[in-house]
């Protein structure tokens, strides 16, 4: 037998072992790095094996040193586990930024939803360590620390987020017995999570108008609600629902790997503009109401059902910011609400209802289908309502958005919450407020978007459409006052009298210019090329399109205040088409401005088919113009066709004048992102090389034809999934 050989006693298994020669003792080293490569010190720990398990040796504790780095020696050749106390390494994790790329694995369509770290290799630390001959790991901090710690807002529900901790048993970090004489490099993710980039400010951003676009799209969600309906007596985990808002929220938020997308059910992906924050500061609330699986109360009963079954919104909030979103028209019914145009008084005094009547401004009225479908939310869910309340009374920021009739609800509830100062953008919205009522809310943040010739946008009529049937006529005085005041107006195109129905907010729209020629007139009668017909003064003239000559211009008019104020305080000749007064003249406050294409078109309409798509492009060209040749080689090319001499003047100064409002956009709209904390790498993610081609595509705004400027090849764009 050998010096080195043993025999074991299989019925006493603690019978001591003698060696002939000493045990040769081992070391190990750990550093401890956060993703910018700054070292974690003063971290206290401690480190166990089998040894210190039986009480051969005691347990290794202590603290990393400045350089990060902790070093074990006298080891036995046995697995080494490390464990971090919870509490200071959460403190110190919160407090360290993100490294700005991330690695955007495609997140799985099914549960469940693992975390795989990053690709071998795309971390500039471990190509570091590996050329230096050290080990290295990935690390989240449910993967080292000894137990949950202490947060701020405790974590609600049973399961803990998958992705800081992995490991609901603490287990600690192990090297194996092969594995030691080494150093371990640990570069551990910082302990945050994902916010939406919003700004609540008085001017125009354009991140603020796509992230909250986005999340007016995410009203429409109905997938959880759906899996309720189909399974009543399960128990659901939204968190498991691809699309739905507590997926996006309690899920893609707290997943640091990749960038949070906005999944639609129609198959859109599109992703959002976000900053990494503490993970204190995470979002903790996201609630969406239903009112079809709700109850109203009996006194009620009276509301028609659907008033009830077409109002939907969801909120959302984290310790600074609140954000309330409204779905819009989403089926057929949803138009009934729309059309009850009879205004009611904005101050609630002709409400049936005395308790809780909305007091939305002292003087002027309010679209009576869109405040009873408000007024049902607030009636089914007091206790949601009232929590928005308490929200905005602890100093929160509060946002408001919605799409369509959404918009329409997000101003009403603005209105109801004007003290709190909200910040509002709404997408297609129809008119809510009669003039008065409009001049008394002029100071709530709203900023308007107008996908060219939308046809809810135009409606109710801009005029007074309250007459002496609604009055007269008891129950048929609201369906014959309709009746009689839209065919009248059609009729006669009375506008603006008494106190008409009259557009809220800033305006932001997706302006499709169709350029035209002048040509001579030939052949037949010279009236016939006059506008105005038989019988009137001829012209020599005759306009027509000019081929291919349309592109989509995103325009801002409050930039171009903006720049002419500033112009004007900076005492400097403002050279250029754009003056206060062109800018009345082609963007007349609380209406419509003039459209390219006459009359409304009920294509341009849809949130992820238009509204989304114009916004995300314009942001993606912004943050990353290389990515996008075919859109710029569109707008060089409608610039070329705007030099033809055919072109009429007028139509030449009022394009160009749009034009140089789009060309603020870098300079007005986005630098308030690029200069916030993270704001630029936040950019620099949105604007990354993706998996698939990087435009969306705009939905054809027929019948009219596709909007110029956004090619065939720009296609939707996200992640595989």
């Amino acid at each position: 037998m050998s010096e080195y050989s043993l025999r074991t006693d299989t019925i006493c298994a603690t019978r001591d072992v003698q060696f002939s020669t000493p045990q040769k003792p081992f070391w190990l080293e750990f550093q401890l790095l956060d993703e910018r490569n700054v070292p974690l010190a003063n971290q206290p720990y401690r480190a166990i094996n089998e040894a210190t398990g039986c009480g051969l040796v005691p347990e290794f504790e202590g603290q990393s040193d400045a350089q990060g780095i902790i070093r074990l020696e006298g080891l036995h050749k046995l697995a080494v586990t490390l464990l971090l106390k919870a509490d200071p390494l959460a403190k110190v994790l919160q407090a360290r930024r993100l490294r700005a790329e991330r690695a955007e694995h495609p997140a799985p369509p099914l549960p469940p939803y693992l975390y795989e770290p990053p690709p071998v290799g795309f971390s500039p630390i471990e190509q570091q360590a590996r050329a230096e001959g050290h080990a290295y790991r990935y690390l989240r901090i449910g993967q080292l620390c000894d137990r949950l710690p202490k947060l701020e807002h405790k974590w609600k529900g049973d399961k803990l987020p998958s992705f800081h901790f992995p490991d609901p048993n603490f287990s600690g970090f192990t090297v194996d017995s092969k594995s030691l004489n080494r150093r371990h490099v640990l570069e551990i993710c910082p302990f945050r999570a994902w916010k939406l980039v919003l700004h609540h400010q008085p001017d125009y951003s354009l991140v603020t108008a796509y992230n909250l676009g986005l999340m007016a799209n995410l009203a429409y969600s109905n997938i959880a609600q759906d899996q309720q309906r189909k399974f009543p007596d399960a128990e659901i985990d939204a968190t498991t629902l691809r699309g739905s808002v507590d997926e996006f929220f309690f899920r893609q938020c707290l997943d640091l790997s990749r960038t949070p997308l906005m999944h639609d059910a129609k198959g859109a992906r599109l992703p959002a503009v976000v900053v990494d924050v503490p993970f204190d500061e995470r979002y903790t609330t996201a609630v969406m109401l239903d009112t079809t699986v709700g109850t109203l109360p009996r006194a009620e009963a009276n509301i028609p059902r659907m008033v009830i079954e077409n109002t939907q919104l969801f909120y959302f909030s984290n310790a600074k910011e609140l954000v309330v979103a409204w779905r819009g028209t989403q089926e057929r019914k949803d138009w009934l609400t729309d059309i009850q145009y009879r205004p009611r008084a904005a101050d609630g005094s002709d409400q049936k209802s005395e308790a809780g009547a909305s007091k939305l401004a002292v003087v002027g009225k309010v679209h009576d289908g869109f405040l009873k479908a408000f007024e049902v939310a607030k009636k089914l869910f007091p206790e949601r309502f009232n929590e928005i309340t308490v929200g905005l009374e602890a100093g929160k920021r509060l946002f408001v958005c919605g799409h369509s009739l959404g918009g329409a609800l997000a101003l009403i509830h603005s209105a109801e919450l004007k003290d709190a100062y909200p910040v509002l953008y709404t997408y297609g919205m129809p008119r809510t407020f009669t003039q008065k009522a409009v001049h008394n809310l002029r100071h709530i943040t709203h900023f308007r978007h107008v996908n060219n010739a939308d046809t809810i946008t135009s409606v109710p009529p801009e005029a007074e459409l309250d007459n002496w049937l609604y009055e007269a006529l008891g129950p048929l005085g609201e369906d014959l006052g309709y009746i009689w005041s839209v065919p009248q107006l059609l009729a006669s195109k009375i506008l603006r009298f008494g106190d008409p129905y009259w557009h809220h907010g800033k305006l932001a729209m997706n302006y499709r210019a169709d350029l035209h020629i002048a040509l001579p007139y030939s052949g037949g009668s010279m009236a016939r090329g006059s506008k105005d017909g038989l019988g009137a003064p001829p012209h020599s003239l005759r306009i027509k399109p000019l081929d291919g000559a349309s592109n989509a211009i995103f325009v801002v008019p409050s930039l171009g205040e903006e720049a002419t104020r500033a112009a004007e305080a900076g005492q400097r000749d403002y050279v250029g088409s754009l003056t206060r007064e062109s800018l009345e003249y082609y963007f007349p406050r609380h209406t419509n401005p003039e459209r390219s294409n006459k009359g409304t078109n009920p294509f341009d309409h849809s949130m992820i088919g238009c509204y989304l798509p114009f916004l995300h492009n314009q942001l993606l060209e912004l943050c990353a113009p290389k990515q996008t040749p075919a859109r710029l080689a569109a707008r060089a090319k409608f610039k070329e066709y705007l030099k033809d001499k055919r072109i009429p003047e007028a139509e030449r100064v009022r394009t160009q004048a749009f034009l140089e409002l789009e060309a603020l956009l870098p300079s007005m709209a986005l630098p308030v992102t690029q200069q916030m904390e993270g704001g630029a790498e936040a950019l620099a993610r949105f604007g990354r090389e993706r998996e698939l081609a990087e435009m969306v595509e705009v939905m054809p705004q027929r019948p009219y034809g596709p909007v110029g400027g956004v090619p065939s090849d720009e296609v939707l764009t996200g992640e595989p999934s």
